[in-house]
C-alpha cells in the first residue's frame, strides 16, 4: 500500500483543472527536416557535431571515452570534453565532472573544483547537483558544516524534483536547529519525498504519524509506512515496525513477530535491531530464552554502532550470565565503550564497579562523575545513585539538599526506594530539624510502590503514634506487608510480638 493511501489527512491537495475537450485543429504545414544528428557510436562524427557548437555531442562522446565504447578509453579526453560542455551550458556534464574531480578520474582530485561544479550543475537546473551540495554542507563532507547553504540547495534540489532533497530538508524544520521549529512544514516535506520514492522518509515520516508530532496521530498509518520501508530491505524501517509489534501500537502485540521483524532489521544493517533481536531472547519474550544467543547479538549489536548492545554484553559479561566465566574488566570495558557513546546506562553500570566490586580499584571520586554524567544523560538509576553519593559524601562532598532534590525526581519517577529514602532524609534531619509530616507521606508511597523498608517504617510510626495516629492493627498490618515482601527485620519484629 503507498503511503498517500495511509495518510489521507496528510494529502496536501493540489487542484488541477481538467482538460477540456475541444475539436481537433487543422493540420499544422509540415516542419522543414531537422538535420541528421550524428550515429551515437561514431566518434568521428560527434566530435565534427561538437566542434560545431553540439553541447549534447560533446557530453555523449566525453561519455563514451570515459567508458571506452566506441573509442579507446580516455577519461583525460572526456574530462576535457565535459569540460567543453560543461562551459556551454550542459548541466549534466557539470555534474560529471564535478563527480570526476572528486574521485581524481581522469584529472587531478580537486574539492573546490567539486564544488564549482557542482553549483554551476545547480545553477543549471540540474538538481543532483544542487543534492550533492545540500548534503555536503549538511554532513560536513568534504567541505565546512554550514546548514544554512545545506537547507539553501536541499530547497534547491527539492524544488528540481529531487525528492531526496525534500527528505533531508523535513528533518531541519523537525530539530529546531537551522530553523524555528516546523513540524508541520517538516512532516509536509518528507510525505512529498516518501511520495516521491524515498524509503527512508516515509519512515521518519512514519514516527510523526505515531506520535501525531505535525500530523495527524494515526499509529495504524506509521505502521503501514513502516512495512512499506521494510519491505524494501530499510533495516530502520524493520526496526520500528517490530517495536511496534512488541509495544502493540498500530499492530497486534506480538513477541514472536517481532523478534523475526528486529532480525530482519538486524540482517538489513541496523545494530538497534540486533540488540532488539538480543534483548528479547535474553528474556525468553517472543523466543526461546538463551543467554549466549543474546550475548552474540548483543556484541554484534556494539561492534557496529549500538551502544545499548555494549551495556548489556557487559551486564552478561560481569555476571557470567553469557555463557562464560565472569569477566569484570571485559564488563568495564564495555561499559566504557557504551558510556563513550553516550548510552548513560553506560557511565552508571561502570560507576558502580567504581564504587567498590572485586577486580576493581575502588574510586569513589570517578563513580561519583560516572553516577553525575549518567544523570545528566537521562538516567533516572544514575540520578539515584548520584543522590546516595551526596548524601553520603561518598566521592564528593556532602549535599543534604542536592541529595534529596534528587531523591524527589527519582521517586515522582517510580523509584519506591528513593520515596523511602527521601523519607528518612526528612525524619532523620541529620542535623536539621525533623519533619516528620513530610517523611509520612513518603513512606506511603515507598510502601505501595513495593519499597517494603517503607511499609516497615510506617509500622514503627504507628506503633508509637508519631506523626500518625497510634494503631497497633494497622502497625501489624505493615509488618505483614513489609514481611511478605521478604525484609527480614519486619518478619523478627512480628515473631517477637
Amino acid at each position: 500500500m503507498r503511503a498517500t493511501n495511509t495518510l489521507a489527512g496528510l494529502a496536501l491537495v493540489a487542484t488541477m483543472a481538467r482538460p477540456v475537450a475541444a475539436q481537433a485543429p487543422a493540420p499544422a504545414p509540415a516542419a522543414p527536416a531537422a538535420p541528421t544528428a550524428p550515429a551515437m557510436g561514431d566518434p568521428a562524427l560527434l566530435k565534427k557535431s561538437c566542434d560545431k557548437g553540439s553541447m549534447a555531442d560533446c557530453y555523449t562522446l566525453a561519455s563514451m571515452l570515459r567508458r571506452g565504447e566506441g573509442a579507446p578509453k580516455d577519461a583525460s579526453k572526456g574530462a576535457g570534453l565535459l569540460k567543453k560542455a560543461c562551459d556551454g551550458g550542459h548541466g549534466r556534464a557539470c555534474l560529471d565532472l564535478a563527480n570526476m574531480n572528486r574521485s581524481g578520474e581522469g584529472v587531478s582530485r580537486d574539492i573546490p573544483k567539486t564544488v564549482l561544479f557542482l553549483k554551476k550543475a545547480c545553477d543549471l537546473r540540474e538538481g543532483d547537483g544542487c543534492l550533492q551540495l545540500g548534503l555536503m554542507h549538511q554532513d560536513g563532507r568534504d567541505v565546512a558544516k554550514d546548514l544554512g547553504e545545506a537547507a539553501t540547495f536541499l530547497q534547491r534540489a527539492c524544488e528540481a524534483g529531487m525528492v531526496r532533497g525534500c527528505g533531508a530538508l523535513g528533518p531541519m524544520y523537525l530539530d529546531g536547529v537551522r530553523f524555528p521549529r516546523d513540524a508541520a512544514r517538516g512532516g509536509s516535506l518528507l510525505k512529498k519525498a516518501c511520495d516521491g520514492g524515498d524509503t527512508e522518509s516515509c519512515v521518519t515520516l512514519g514516527k510523526l504519524a505515531a506520535t501525531g508530532d505535525g500530523v495527524p496521530k494515526d499509529a495504524r498509518a506509521a505502521v503501514a509506512l513502516y512495512t512499506q520501508g521494510c519491505n524494501g530491505g530499510l533495516g530502520r524501517a524493520c526496526y520500528e515496525l517490530a517495536l511496534a509489534h512488541e509495544r502493540g501500537e498500530g499492530a497486534p502485540r506480538d513477541g514472536a513477530r517481532a523478534v523475526a521483524l528486529y532480525a530482519k532489521g538486524c540482517e538489513s544493517g541496523d545494530p538497534r535491531g540486533c540488540h532488539a533481536e538480543g534483548r528479547l531472547i535474553r528474556d525468553g519474550a517472543g523466543a526461546a530464552r538463551d543467554p549466549k544467543k543474546a550475548a552474540a547479538l548483543f556484541g554484534k549489536a556494539c561492534d557496529h554502532g549500538a551502544p545499548a548492545g555494549c551495556v548489556d554484553l557487559g551486564l552478561l559479561t560481569e555476571t557470567g550470565a553469557g555463557g562464560g566465566a565472569p569477566d569484570v574488566a571485559l564488563a568495564a570495558a564495555l561499559y566504557q565503550k557504551g558510556c563513550a557513546a553516550r548510552d548513560p546506562r553506560g557511565c552508571r553500570q561502570l560507576g558502580l564497579l567504581y564504587r567498590g566490586v572485586t577486580g576493581m580499584v575502588k574510586d569513589p571520586t570517578r563513580a561519583a562523575t560516572l553516577f553525575k554524567e549518567s544523570c545528566d544523560g537521562g538516567d533516572l538509576a544514575g540520578c539515584s545513585a548520584l543522590a546516595t553519593a551526596y548524601v553520603r559524601a561518598d566521592g564528593v562532598g556532602r549535599d543534604l539538599d542536592r541529595g534529596m532534590e534528587l531523591y524527589k525526581k527519582t521517586c515522582d519517577a517510580g523509584y519506591a526506594l528513593d520515596c523511602y529514602n527521601l523519607g528518612t532524609q526528612y525524619q532523620r534531619a541529620f542535623g536539621r530539624v525533623s519533619d516528620i509530616a513530610h517523611a509520612v507521606p513518603m513512606y506511603q508511597k515507598a510502601c505501595s510502590g513495593g519499597a517494603p523498608a517503607g511499609c516497615y517504617e510506617l509500622a514503627l510510626l504507628h506503633e508509637i503514634g508519631n506523626g500518625v495516629v497510634k494503631d497497633h492493627a494497622k502497625a501489624v498490618a505493615f509488618l505483614q506487608q513489609a514481611c511478605t515482601a521478604g525484609l527480614k527485620d519486619a518478619c523478627a519484629k512480628l515473631k517477637g510480638r
